[in-house]
């Protein structure tokens, strides 16, 4: 049976509408937001050279919203602190629905895998094919707008984010799309003691740490809204995490729009926003 981008993400929808303040707010950006995601693991011995260049192209492309899903399928020897069974199956369904040319011999289910805004796979260690993709998908038009409007508790560490969104193109109209919102922590060091890369210090580029999904149906001259409840990992550092929230066809998997926007204030002069030295073993 075909899999669907329902399939992927019914297990971890989570809705809430609970009381929040101190909203922040990304408004629908002038420009198109290019989703930008490297499928990697801290197992294979390829994948450092393809985070750091994800580091890069976000740099070197503003309208580049980054995010590094870290695949479960290279947990033994070592077990990588990022990794989710989720990552793996969002991949999964990439390799059903891409209809470009892929590899022969394993599809678009290897690390590392860079995937532009849907519709484009590029090998991760390719700088070269990436910078062009992305200069090609910031030409297009998003197909929709996005508001993303995110309101943190008193503690700082969970929150609500409200999206509305709307059509910019009649070939969203009527068709389901899903909302998909995205934390990411940039700059983590995990000292690796096991596996390809035992003994290696490695600097994770914005790595997942959770994720959050609703669907919605747009109708012309109409918004469609939801809100998503979002709570930051025990050991995250909320001046160094953003949201991503971008909205993808829930069939072909092509993105109409991305926004980011940070979680909590930016770090301060003696905190530099340079990476973390945190010993992550399993």
């Amino acid at each position: 049976m075909r899999a669907t981008w329902a399939a992927v993400v019914l297990s971890v929808l989570s809705l809430g509408r609970s009381s929040v303040a101190q909203p922040s707010v990304a408004e629908p950006p002038a420009r198109r937001g290019v989703l930008v995601e490297l499928y990697t693991s801290q197992g294979c011995n390829m994948c450092p050279e393809a985070e750091a260049i994800l580091g890069r192209l976000a740099k070197a492309h503003p309208e580049v919203v980054p995010i590094a899903f870290h695949v479960d399928y290279f947990d033994k020897p070592w077990k990588d602190r990022f990794s989710d069974p989720l990552h793996s199956r969002r991949q999964a369904v990439y390799n059903e629905v891409y209809d470009k040319p892929r590899p022969a011999d394993y599809g678009l289910y290897y690390t590392p895998m860079l995937m532009i805004d849907g519709e484009q796979s590029v090998n991760g260690r390719d700088r070269a094919s990436a910078d062009a993709a992305i200069r090609r998908a910031a030409k297009k038009k998003p197909a929709a707008t996005v508001d993303a409007r995110l309101a943190l508790k008193g503690d700082g560490r969970s929150g609500k984010v409200s999206i509305a969104v709307s059509s910019a193109s009649a070939r969203v109209l009527g068709r389901e799309l899903l909302v998909c919102a995205v934390l990411r922590e940039d700059g983590l060091v995990t000292e690796v003691e096991r596996g390809e890369n035992a003994g290696k210090s490695l600097v994770a580029s914005h790595p997942a740490r959770l994720t959050r999904f609703g669907f919605v149906t747009l109708k012309a001259g109409e918004k469609a809204s939801l809100d998503l409840d979002l709570e930051l990992p025990s050991d995250a550092d909320p001046a160094r995490t953003r949201l991503a929230v971008f909205v993808q066809d829930k069939t072909t998997a092509v993105v109409n729009q991305a926004v980011d926007l940070p979680w909590g204030r930016p770090p301060s002069p003696a905190q530099p926003d340079g990476p973390v030295a945190r010993r992550l073993v399993d």
